[in-house]
């Protein structure tokens, strides 16, 4: 009971947004299934074999990302449990919080209370710090995402078009603030649920497409934030190299699915240089 206590969030705003966002995943879900695909089938003639292969389509993105939650929350990236060196050593930092020494990219996280190997930055969808050991599992969970809202966007607005009415600035504003007008009785509850899962995927495709642009720069750089907003590009190995430091040996393959195993080049506590790695290339 100690260790799932321990892959719990550790604040509120944590907490949260991960009940947040597993009622959205389950809620399009509910609503794919059990909503608009039946009006498929009535409205476009969709076969059963046709809504299958979506639902297929589907399983597979679900279960990719929670999966890949579960690896981010699960997967140590800390140095807790690792013995560090006594001495500082020349590159690495004194973390006052945790009274030890630290190793180069690492960082100490306020809300994890412990410092990251490699850190990247703190997500709160998860409750997790994105470090060495778990960066692979965060750009698949985003990619994923990314198609699921994407596939759930497309596959729900027709069906909230349909329940609107046909297009309108009324129906748009509608589409738009489906609580609001619900809280004002001006839009039933059925309808303003519907209307609110479709925009929150579109407005969530959106955002993730963003996230996607920014960390594409990080994998082909081997950067974390804090390199990146200080122009730190001292562990750019090229890029075939970099993207194998982040998901691994079996690169070509584990963005399939979480539990492939795909061993690391590294520990997370020392990192090779752009200088060292071309010499050591050229011996």
């Amino acid at each position: 009971m100690g260790s799932f206590r321990q892959i719990l969030p550790k604040n509120t705003v944590d907490t949260l947004s991960l009940c947040y966002a597993l009622t959205l995943i389950h809620s399009v879900v509910i609503l794919g299934d059990f909503f608009v695909a039946p009006w498929m089938k009535e409205h476009y003639g969709t076969t059963n074999a046709q809504i299958l292969m979506y639902n297929v389509y589907g399983g597979f993105i679900y279960f990719n990302v929670i999966g890949n939650m579960w690896k981010i929350m699960t997967t140590n990236t800390s140095t807790i449990g690792i013995i560090l060196p006594t001495l500082l050593k020349p590159g690495w930092n004194y973390c006052p919080v945790c009274e030890a020494n630290a190793p180069p990219r690492a960082f100490h996280c306020q809300t994890c209370n412990r410092c990251i190997l490699k850190r990247d930055h703190h997500c709160m969808f998860t409750g997790k710090c994105i470090g060495y050991f778990n960066h692979r599992y965060y750009i698949c969970l985003i990619c994923y995402t990314w198609l699921g809202a994407m596939f759930a966007s497309t596959y729900c607005m027709g069906f909230a078009w349909t329940i609107l009415g046909e297009f309108s600035f009324y129906n748009l504003m509608c589409f738009c603030f489906p609580i609001f007008l619900f809280l004002f009785g001006m839009l039933d509850f059925y309808t303003a649920i519907i209307c609110l899962l479709t925009l929150v995927s579109t407005l969530f495709w959106a955002i993730i497409s963003f996230l996607i642009v920014w960390h594409s720069k990080h994998i082909i750089y081997n950067l974390t934030t804090h390199e990146r907003r200080h122009n730190i590009f001292t562990y750019n190995l090229g890029w075939r190299e970099n993207i194998r430091h982040i998901f691994g040996s079996k690169w070509y393959i584990c963005w399939l699915f979480p539990w492939i195993s795909s061993p690391l080049p590294g520990d997370g506590m020392s990192f090779p240089t752009s200088g060292n790695f071309e010499n050591s290339k050229d011996q």
